[in-house]
């Protein structure tokens, strides 16, 4: 069969790639310059520069299933982060599991009290247990809730828990779904946090790789999606046995009449430093309750390939896109780091008000692949916003398709 997915982010991307290896011609249409959607990496003065901080879980079930990780050179992080607490210290919450040497460190922590370490453990064991889809089926309350219930102080939600999943989720307040935190513990306890050598658009390039020639069509702007046929701009048009909207949920919304859940946005600076806050390859996060500023990463000490010999690649984030972020993000860097940053060069600015979409508690993960007008639609807003979510929602709406 003839098929034309519209979008080549990822989920399009991963739709198209298993529509293929089941025999399907495929035509890819995507009304930007190049594929990947919001996981593309860019090249600025040498240095690498990802759209907007982000990371790949190598435990994600899919995206290993799918993606060639020794093509890609997968470089990791050290387990757990790096917290930035008052006063300039600092305090390791690490993985025992995975790396002995954090033990004593962790436990030594001024982050919550040792009750709560052991809750970490107990969190860590009830969430690796069973089957990833008995994971998703328990009950959905906010991702506080959870922590709450769990029985962690304020102290540690605060100082921890918070901006560590607010850097993943997006979600400063804790008010998503605590099956989406669920599941991303369980990755974060089953595997590493890595990026490419290349940078986060890697990913994308590889799986657009597996295209023939001929079969993405870029800076191609639709206009009309129907089950059989898909208008561009222009008026022309492609026929096809199947149609599949692969675009995220705004886009989505105006080709069909699924819902636009809404979004979360982050902003990112991208800095060249000659005297980074950390050489280690982990992750800082500010523990002191203030924000915006959520974390802080040394690119180029988890891949080298991120900045020129001499420099390093250095990004900071808020999980916001509120006017005045940009200048408050500067002085909360240099007020918990100190005056070396102010010798940082800015690369560049990304704030993005369309990182991820929104996911609240009972949010609908398995909503029909195919509508009722005929046209199948995939994403990562059509079962959990992460990378893993963006490629199994592309597989399944390939499998629907046979």
């Amino acid at each position: 069969m003839d098929i034309v997915v519209v979008g080549a982010g990822l989920s399009g991307l991963a739709c198209a790639v298993d529509l293929k290896t089941a025999g399907h011609s495929v035509a890819v249409v995507e009304a930007s310059d190049g594929p990947g959607g919001r996981v593309r990496t860019d090249t600025i003065d040498g240095h690498l520069c990802d759209r907007g901080f982000q990371i790949l879980l190598t435990a994600y079930p899919d995206a290993a299933d799918l993606l060639d990780y020794a093509a890609l050179e997968l470089k990791t992080f050290k387990p757990g982060a790096q917290v930035l607490l008052l006063d300039g210290q600092t305090a390791l919450v690490g993985d025992p599991f995975r790396a002995l040497d954090q033990l004593i460190p962790t436990v030594l922590a001024p982050i919550g009290s040792l009750r709560d370490k052991a809750r970490i453990l107990a969190y860590r064991m009830k969430t690796t247990r069973g089957t990833i889809e008995e994971l998703w089926d328990k009950e959905d309350v906010t991702a506080r809730t959870r922590f709450k219930d769990l029985g962690f102080s304020p102290k540690m939600i605060e100082r921890f828990l918070q901006p560590l999943f607010a850097g993943i989720t997006l979600d400063p307040d804790l008010g998503g779904s605590s099956r989406v935190v669920d599941f991303v513990f369980r990755m974060l306890a089953e595997g590493d946090a890595a990026v490419p050598r290349y940078g986060m658009g890697q990913i994308s390039e590889q799986l657009a790789g597996r295209l023939d020639e001929g079969e993405l069509h870029l800076n191609t702007k639709v206009v009309n999606v129907e089950a059989k046929e898909v208008t561009i701009l222009g008026g022309e048009t492609f026929d096809a046995d199947a149609v599949v909207v692969a675009t995220g949920p705004t886009e989505a919304a105006r080709l069909t009449d699924v819902p636009d859940p809404g979004w979360r946005g982050v902003t990112s600076i991208w800095f060249s430093a000659a005297e980074p806050a950390s050489t280690e390859p982990i992750l800082l996060l500010n523990g002191t309750g203030k924000r915006p500023l959520n974390s802080i990463v040394n690119m180029s000490a988890v891949s080298a390939a991120y900045s020129p010999a001499g420099t390093h690649t250095v990004v900071v984030s808020a999980p916001t896109v509120a006017q005045g972020t940009e200048a408050a993000l500067r002085a909360q860097l240099r007020d918990l780091v100190g005056p070396v940053t102010d010798a940082w060069e800015t690369l560049r600015v990304d704030r993005i008000p369309q990182a991820q979409p929104l996911q609240l508690p009972g949010y609908d993960k398995n909503p029909p692949v195919q509508l009722e007008n005929g046209v199948y639609i995939c994403g990562d807003h059509r079962h959990d916003a992460s990378i893993n979510g963006a490629i199994l929602s592309g597989r399944k709406a390939a499998a629907a398709i046979g």
